[in-house]
């Protein structure tokens, strides 16, 4: 992944959050099973790509029960372009992940795609210099996504109570900020597999599928 000019201004940003469903109660009911889970959510998230390859435009993070997925949009490039490549890819392997979980019998997740400004730090290693560089080494700095990663973070703590089904993937609407569309997460024919040009149309079943929506409050 090419590295950002930061002193450019223009930049967005897409954020993803796959979001494991029903965490709290496991963890209280069988530990074993909720370490388990969160191990395949690791796990599963990498298989998925072997089927629909594309990761390497993306910086991952694996938080607890959730993992965030985040796309750097350069100033140059169009992002409501790109917007429709990122949802059907991320739907995709949603989707694979989501079949998984409930083939074994468990609830299965939820999916939360946003956008937004994507805001840098100047000098994000700053931090890591003399004298105190040997105590940082193993830190590190999610830099950017803060309008995109918070929409995600909302939905999620709104949960069903506002309208953010489990087993769906929630995508927000280019001409409409802080509106959702829900369609529910089905995986996708294995002959759709490989096909990364496919990513686009993807897009478009969603929008086609879609039958909830569900809007943000603290949108910003």
């Amino acid at each position: 992944m090419a590295d950002l000019k930061r002193s450019r201004r223009g930049y967005q940003a897409f954020a993803a959050s796959i979001d494991l469903i029903a965490m709290r109660s496991l963890m209280k009911l069988n530990p074993s099973e909720a370490r388990q889970r969160v191990n395949d959510l690791q796990q599963g998230l990498g298989e998925a790509l072997h089927f629909f390859p594309g990761g390497e435009h993306y910086r991952v993070c694996f938080a607890g029960d959730s993992a965030f997925v985040i796309r750097e949009i350069d100033p140059d490039e169009t992002s409501t372009l790109l917007w429709p490549i990122f949802c059907g890819h991320i739907y995709a392997l949603a989707s694979f992940m989501h079949e998984m979980e409930t083939r074994i019998g468990n609830v299965g997740i939820r999916l939360i795609l946003a956008y937004g400004a994507l805001f840098q730090l100047t000098d994000p290693d700053s931090w890591k210099r003399l004298p105190w560089q040997d105590e940082v080494h193993n830190w590190f700095v999610l830099t950017g996504p803060s309008i995109a990663l918070k929409k995600c973070w909302d939905a999620e703590a709104a949960g069903s109570k506002q309208g953010f089904l489990r087993g769906y993937c929630w995508h927000e609407c280019l001409e409409e900020e802080g509106a959702f569309l829900g369609n529910p997460l089905q995986a996708l024919p294995l002959e759709c597999a490989m096909q990364p040009e496919l990513y686009a149309e993807f897009h478009t079943r969603m929008i086609a599928a879609a039958n909830r929506r569900a809007t943000l409050v603290t949108a910003f």
